[in-house]
């Protein structure tokens, strides 16, 4: 029965990521978003039957895990030496006798089966015809996503080859700035000579 009503209130009323990941991967929407759901869609005139009765199921699961957490801060309190008395003053109980009661009638909820419904395998959701559908809509979203995939590869593979050709280039002139400051004093050497052997220096410079 929960499982059915979570399922129902999931398909009715979840929205953006929530619906993708229910038509995906059969991700339930937390009990108590969808018990606020019907709430808001009852104040809307937007509810229906079924949905009332699911939320009504899901409220009874929601109070059946606080209570299970209750059981455990009460563990947790003992354990820590807090006294019976204490525990009853705090939830405002008529003594430590009310207070072990209480921890008593606790002990039995922790015992019944609970699941939260994010922990809920999707398998537990899907008869084979579903998780074959969510599977293709899985695949689906794989492949829509490939072609963006590819195009930011190739975006980065053409901003390092434009980076490599950069460095190509400043690499080529400074060869070429030192190929020409070489040149330099072997061209002063002979124009040197030029004028020592009487020949017009203006014409052995370039």
């Amino acid at each position: 029965m929960v499982t059915a009503s979570r399922k129902h209130l999931t398909g009715r009323y979840a929205s953006g990521v929530d619906l993708l990941l229910w038509e995906t991967e059969k991700r339930l929407i937390p009990d108590l978003d969808a018990i606020r759901s019907v709430t808001e869609a009852l104040s809307a005139g937007q509810a229906e039957g079924l949905d009332m009765g699911a939320a009504l199921v899901l409220v009874q699961a929601a109070r059946l895990g606080l209570d299970r957490l209750e059981y455990e801060l009460f563990e947790g309190a003992q354990a820590m030496g807090m006294q019976s008395e204490a525990i009853a003053a705090v939830l405002d109980l008529a003594d430590a006798a009310a207070a072990d009661k209480r921890h008593r009638w606790l002990r039995t909820r922790r015992a019944l089966p609970y699941t939260p419904a994010e922990l809920q395998p999707p398998e537990s959701l899907t008869t084979p015809a579903e998780a074959k559908r969510a599977q293709a809509g899985r695949r689906g979203a794989q492949a829509s996503g490939s072609p963006v995939r590819a195009a930011q590869a190739a975006d980065r593979a053409a901003e390092t080859a434009m980076r490599a050709a950069g460095t190509a280039q400043q690499a080529a002139q400074q060869v070429e700035e030192t190929q020409r400051q070489a040149a330099r004093p072997e061209r002063a050497e002979h124009v040197t000579q030029s004028a020592a052997a009487g020949d017009d220096p203006s014409e052995q410079l370039p």
